[in-house]
């Protein structure tokens, strides 16, 4: 038994398919299959049942894959350890983000970054949030950058603050009329709408799977708020700007209104104290992260130490 072999099976496993594997790994399908037969032989068990479709591990497979993960993570950790031996400058970070989150964060922290690990080079996973936390805990990468608290994380993972962010409801330039606002605001506040009065307007609100789909329905069911009817889109940057152009309103948080603050909506809190949300590191407790990988956490906590909460020059 050999890392080689653990890598192979884990992707297999990872996959549910010997030729997607194959793929993943650039080896051809046949070599894989070889691969994993020597190893069942040599261990007399079978480690996938080949009869379902897609395959499926056995139990002696899940065993297999559960301490290999654990093998891998040991290795890497061991990996990582001694490059910081050689002052870690050089290298590669695996980090998961949610896609929109990519844009907004990174090109802010990039350049001071490298100015200290000019060559360490930073892949990224941009997915969606329940996908990512698959990712990192399947050891695909170090940590992951998400928002929301540990109450809605898998257990066995360590979380460390970055940043807070606001929630802010959006809507077109003149939908929300006077006899909806409950507090005007100042020339140093942002006004709040009576949400209750809202159920006039389509609400356009996140697919499942991103973590601000799970606010706003907290967000619903904290003020018994029953939208008109809902509009589901992918991406926070499409429902501010569906909202601008008068389509409905939405409930976003402030990094997608930043980008689009000239677009022509208006901004406004829809409860006493402004809802918001923590963004975190998140990696796995046993996992050991480099002197790189550490630095770009302090940089990213640096850096948006100085974004809190929009401008109400914004609405305009």
């Amino acid at each position: 038994m050999d890392f080689r072999e653990l890598t192979y099976i884990t992707a297999v496993a990872d996959n549910h398919s010997v030729t997607e594997a194959a793929k993943q790994l650039y080896i051809s399908q046949p070599s894989l299959s070889y691969i994993i037969s020597k190893v069942e032989e040599d261990l007399g068990v079978k480690l996938f049942d080949r009869k379902t479709n897609p395959i499926t591990l056995t139990y002696a497979g899940e065993r297999y894959v559960k301490t290999a993960r654990q093998i891998l993570v040991l290795k890497d950790n061991l990996r990582r350890e001694l490059s910081d031996i050689g002052h870690g400058k050089k290298g590669r970070i695996n980090i998961g983000i949610p896609t929109e989150r990519a844009g907004y964060m990174l090109p802010k922290v990039i350049g001071a970054f490298r100015e200290i690990y000019p060559n360490i080079k930073i892949y990224l996973q941009e997915s969606r949030s329940e996908e990512i936390i698959n990712n990192l805990m399947n050891d695909k990468i170090a940590f992951c950058v998400l928002p929301g608290g540990k109450e809605h994380l898998p257990a066995g993972v360590n979380v460390e603050y970055i940043y807070t962010e606001k929630l802010y409801l959006v809507a077109g330039k003149g939908m929300i009329t006077d006899d909806m606002i409950i507090n005007p605001g100042t020339e140093e506040t942002i006004p709040e709408v009576d949400l209750s009065k809202l159920n006039v307007f389509p609400f356009i609100i996140m697919k499942k799977g991103q973590y601000i789909r799970r606010k706003v329905d907290d967000v619903f069911r904290r003020f018994d708020f029953v939208p008109k009817e809902i509009m589901e889109v992918s991406s926070c940057i499409s429902a501010t700007q569906l909202a601008s152009s008068g389509l409905g309103i939405t409930i976003v948080p402030e990094r997608a209104i930043e980008p689009l603050k000239n677009a022509g909506f208006e901004v406004f809190n829809y409860s006493e104290e402004s809802d918001s949300w923590d963004v975190n590191i998140v990696y796995k407790e046993n996992v050991y992260l480099d002197e790189a990988e550490r630095a770009l956490i302090r940089t990213m906590r640096e850096v948006f130490a100085r974004y809190q909460g929009i401008k109400p020059e914004m609405m305009s």
